[in-house]
């Protein structure tokens, strides 16, 4: 009996450790080698290096997300800056005279150099409010960080807009295979102002997962590709013509032959006439 209830209560410690595990859904992002153009564009560059699509849509509180918007976004990176294309479906904008420095329809990233995974944030992570106004909010230890958004642009779409900006590490662009800690969240706010949900990558409150302002725990992570050489074109070798032989000397034909003959018998005929005389 024991030991069925020490097995027991090992089951349970195990499934209880599972759901905690399972809460933070362990994303990774790889951004591709490439360099953005920032206009509020998607341009060719986004697509042809491979860099792919990452959804943001764990709702805050609910199973399923109270408002009718939809966020996603894509990452790449050259020698010196991380680059970000996010695409936001909304319908239900705020008035944009209220967007400047506010948390209305606002797009936060979080970025973790040291990718410490704490609760407190460590010296080198920070909180970016990008805002459709196209001002930046010094989030949480951000203060005086604002010049790490090196440019900043904001276009529109039919059903709500588009935001591209890069930016400067503290620490550089990390080396291939070293991680820094990720997260996004996108705030929408009714036409009025009023909040409606937040929408999260990787961290799953409404599963027990720390907000990303107040803990570093359950964010997801980012890695830069390896930069590779675009491959040589062939080049067709140009054919070579092979070398002309020098003309062969013409065989001795039967015609000839019989002249030869004829002109040795003509000398053989002269000297003998030459000693009858």
């Amino acid at each position: 009996m024991k030991k069925l209830g020490a097995l027991a209560l090992t089951t349970v410690i195990l499934s209880s450790l599972a759901i905690s595990a399972s809460a933070a859904r362990g994303l990774v992002y790889t951004a591709q080698y490439g360099t953005a153009t920032i206009d509020g564009v998607m341009e060719d560059t986004w697509l042809v290096n491979g860099s792919e699509w990452t959804e943001i849509d764990l709702p805050h509180n609910s199973e399923e997300a109270n408002s009718i918007c939809q966020a996603r976004a894509k990452m790449m990176h050259d020698d010196n800056l991380l680059y970000f294309l996010v695409e936001i479906t909304d319908a239900t904008l705020a008035n944009s005279d209220d967007l400047a420095l506010t948390v209305q329809d606002q797009f936060e990233i979080y970025l973790d150099e040291d990718n410490c995974k704490d609760v407190a944030y460590c010296d080198d992570a920070v909180q970016f409010g990008m805002c459709l106004s196209g001002d930046v909010r010094e989030g949480t230890n951000a203060e005086g960080k604002a010049d790490m958004v090196k440019e900043f642009k904001v276009g529109t779409s039919a059903n709500g807009y588009v935001l591209e900006f890069s930016v400067a590490l503290q620490n550089g662009i990390p080396a291939p295979g070293q991680k820094i800690g990720l997260e996004f969240m996108y705030n929408d706010n009714d036409v009025d102002g009023t909040f409606l949900e937040a929408l999260r990558w990787n961290v799953d409150t409404y599963s027990g997962d720390s907000a990303p302002w107040q803990s570093l725990e359950y964010w997801g992570e980012l890695e830069c590709a390896e930069y590779v050489a675009p491959a040589e074109p062939e080049v067709d070798e140009p054919a070579v013509d092979a070398p002309v032989d020098a003309p062969a000397e013409a065989p001795v034909t039967a015609d000839a032959g019989i002249v030869a003959a004829a002109a040795v018998m003509a000398i053989a005929a002269g000297v003998v006439l030459s000693k009858k005389h």
